[in-house]
């Protein structure tokens, strides 16, 4: 049974006359009629009526009409849509984030490219940046927003973002009276910082400006997330250092203050694999670059 039995069923059900649904399939009714003939054989049971003034649904043709009718518009959207994916405008991108970049401006290009491509899905992953280096080389992940550049043979990738250090600080804390801070003042505060395995990559970079100053942080509690973080904070515990990303989301209790000594940035970096062939993703770096030339920096 092929598609063009279903499809002479179909129109000589629609007109009830061989030689009318002949003419609506560009058909000569002899071949009609054996197309017909052969579905019928297919089937085992005669589907139709036919007498020389008309031609009628048996039970068993009402039966299979009734069951196949949708068959072909059904084929239709699974031709669009094949033909869709593999123009990268159908199917499922996996996306992973950091903290700093779901609080910048990650959340904004993701809800345009929704937008612009409905029928694109996104997963969205929380995973460290270290975690997507991994994820990344195994493709279990198509694109991966981290901090700091990822450098390997297989991978490509674009500052997306690039943020300040910023120092926060309890509400009530002496500090918070001066307008601007440096780092070293903070060399004897009490820390508050993301653990070692899901803040790792930032770590570095944060101890290296502190060594840079001649001191390394006195780290007195940890937390997995940002709201782990802030909420140490607001408790009094110690002092952080942070993205100016931070300013996307207040927090009552939380004073930021800029860090007028630190000079390096906080770079979120969107990387892939070059070798993933993924037509979604394709699409997904077209929309990212055209959003790059507006609002984040050039490719590294």
């Amino acid at each position: 049974m092929e598609l063009r039995h279903l499809r002479a069923f179909s129109a000589v059900c629609r007109e009830l006359h061989f030689g009318r649904a002949a003419d609506a399939l560009n058909l000569a009714q002899p071949a009609l009629s054996k197309i017909v003939q052969q579905l019928e054989a297919e089937v085992g049971v005669p589907l139709l009526i036919r007498t020389t003034r008309r031609v009628e649904l048996t039970e068993a043709g009402k039966a299979f009409l009734s069951e196949t009718s949708g068959i072909e518009g059904r084929i239709g959207r699974a031709i669009e849509s094949a033909r869709n994916a593999a123009r990268g405008m159908r199917g499922e991108l996996r996306i992973a984030y950091t903290d700093f970049a779901i609080n910048g401006h990650l959340p904004h290009v993701l809800r345009d490219f929704a937008s612009a491509h409905p029928d694109i899905k996104l997963n969205l992953i929380f995973m460290p940046t270290t975690s997507q280096h991994v994820a990344l080389l195994k493709q279990s992940i198509d694109i991966g927003f981290m901090i700091g550049p990822f450098e390997h043979k297989t991978t490509r990738q674009m500052i997306f973002d690039e943020d300040r250090y910023v120092a926060l600080l309890p509400s009530s804390h002496p500090l918070c009276d001066q307008p601007v801070l440096t780092l070293a003042q903070l060399a004897n505060e009490p820390f508050v910082l993301g653990t070692g395995d899901n803040w790792a990559a930032f770590r570095s970079r944060l101890f290296a400006e502190c060594r840079s100053r001649g001191f390394f942080p006195n780290i007195v509690l940890e937390a997995s997330n940002s709201e782990g973080i802030f909420g140490m904070v607001v408790a009094g515990v110690g002092v952080t250092i942070y993205s100016s990303c931070v300013g996307n989301l207040p927090r009552l209790g939380v004073t930021v203050r800029p860090l007028q000594d630190v000079t390096n940035t906080l770079p979120v970096t969107a990387v892939w694999d070059r070798t993933n062939r993924s037509a979604v993703l394709a699409t997904f770096l077209k929309f990212l670059q055209a959003k790059a030339r507006n609002h984040v920096n050039p490719s590294i």
